[in-house]
């Protein structure tokens, strides 16, 4: 039977000579790496996240710019009743996800100046919308001399 005067030694000689994690320590290191995984997980959904908006900023702005080169074709008469295939419509494939909407309104303080707004809309709620002012040279129609003098023509002797 070991003296009481033993049992501080054998309990000092006991710790020293064991190897090993105690189950306090294992626990300890599971939470730091699951802190640092989660961390890790969510800086790369946020990074997913934003290249996702980038990519469909990139998209929806180069489909606006496109729908407003596509009015360079039109003249005063055409902007002023936008045709069905101008007005609204949805892209082809592979942007078939888009849709757009045009709307030329004719500013009344300046002939020929029209306030265009180009929306290019996805699912379930998105749009990117394009305000500009778009100039064609006005109309201008003269009257056809269908007066009194004999309708308009050279003057002369008859």
């Amino acid at each position: 039977m070991p003296k009481r005067a033993d049992l501080p030694k054998r309990a000092e000689q006991g710790r020293r000579g064991r190897w090993g994690v105690s189950l306090f320590e294992a626990v300890a290191a599971m939470a730091i790496v699951g802190i640092v995984a989660i961390a890790a997980l969510e800086a790369v959904g946020a990074e997913m996240r934003v290249a996702e908006r980038a990519r469909r900023a990139v998209e929806t702005a180069a489909l606006v710019q496109s729908r407003l080169d596509w009015l360079e074709f039109l003249n005063e008469t055409a902007l002023r009743a936008l045709p069905d295939s101008v007005k609204a419509g949805t892209f082809a494939e592979p942007l078939e996800e888009y849709s757009w909407q045009t709307d030329a309104t004719p500013v009344a303080t300046q002939p020929g100046v029209y306030d265009v707004t180009i929306r290019v809309l996805w699912a379930p709620n998105g749009e990117f919308a394009l305000h500009s002012y778009v100039y064609r040279r006005p109309v201008i129609t003269t009257g056809s001399g269908g007066g009194a003098g004999g309708g308009g023509g050279r003057g002369g002797d008859g």
